[in-house]
């Protein structure tokens, strides 16, 4: 006996094309967001901080040249002027703080977030609100994360790709990228001093150093717990003060890109 298919026009196939390309469409949406985000926390992640340090001793721009040189830089790659704005005068509030915080999540999931407010109880009061929609509280969990430095140098020129590979080891360290004209080192804080040294020696140019926190142990975070950790991340861009997260997720990118409805 023949088997009898579904014409291109029967409605039941008709709504189940819908329901498909509309659920394509989404995780298009969801996978652009994704990018997005990470485009933009880079930036904010690594202009951010830079302008408030430096700011702290002098917050005019016509009499702090290292500052001025700072805030242009992070303007050309596209920090929002009122984002360096807000950095660069964030000292003149007395009550202004910067504070970390540590998240314990589902499925292994663990966070530090760094937070800089001048109301820092009620910022912590709502990432405990948003972290009890996902299952997320704030704990002490700074014991697995190990304080690291980026440092970028200026690369010398003409060096091969064996010497940049060589150089990282005189450096004391495996872990580094190369950024167009500029290789950043990546090295535990208690090595920073000695890496100073060896870079001097070098006739390495140093041209900025950044601090972050990276996970002892990363994790493959379970499908289960997606998308609880997607949509606390989402809500943390609603947190006042919010700054950088770093977490112990080895997939994370296949969590953001998710669909979560």
């Amino acid at each position: 006996m023949a088997l009898r298919l579904f014409s291109r026009s029967h409605p039941l196939l008709m709504d189940l094309t819908r329901h498909m390309a509309g659920h394509a469409k989404w995780q298009n949406v969801a996978r652009e967001k994704a990018l997005f985000e990470k485009k933009r926390n880079i930036i904010w992640n690594k202009w951010l901080p830079r302008l408030r340090l430096e700011a702290k001793s002098e917050s005019d721009l016509t009499k702090n040249l290292s500052l001025k040189k700072l805030y242009d830089q992070a303007i050309i790659e596209g920090l929002p002027k009122s984002k360096a704005e807000d950095a660069i005068n964030c000292w003149k509030n007395a009550d202004y703080r910067e504070c970390q915080f540590g998240i314990q999540g589902p499925g292994g999931f663990n966070a530090l977030i760094n937070i800089a407010s001048a109301s820092p109880k009620k910022t912590e009061n709502d990432l405990t609100s948003y972290g009890r929609r996902q299952n997320m509280k704030i704990a002490n969990v700074s014991f697995q994360f190990q304080e690291v430095k980026d440092i970028t140098c200026d690369l010398p020129d003409g060096i091969s790709e064996d010497g940049i590979e060589e150089l990282a080891l005189q450096c004391g360290t495996e872990e580094f990228s190369v950024e167009g004209s500029t290789i950043v080192f990546t090295v535990p804080r208690e090595d920073e001093k000695s890496f100073f040294e060896e870079a001097k020696a070098l006739g390495l140019s140093v041209t900025c150093v950044d601090t972050r926190w990276q996970a002892v142990d990363m994790m493959e975070i379970p499908e289960a717990s997606w998308k609880s950790v997607a949509l606390f991340i989402d809500q943390l861009e609603h947190i006042d003060g919010f700054e950088k997260i770093f977490h112990n997720a080895e997939n994370i990118e296949e969590i953001q890109a998710g669909s979560y409805r």
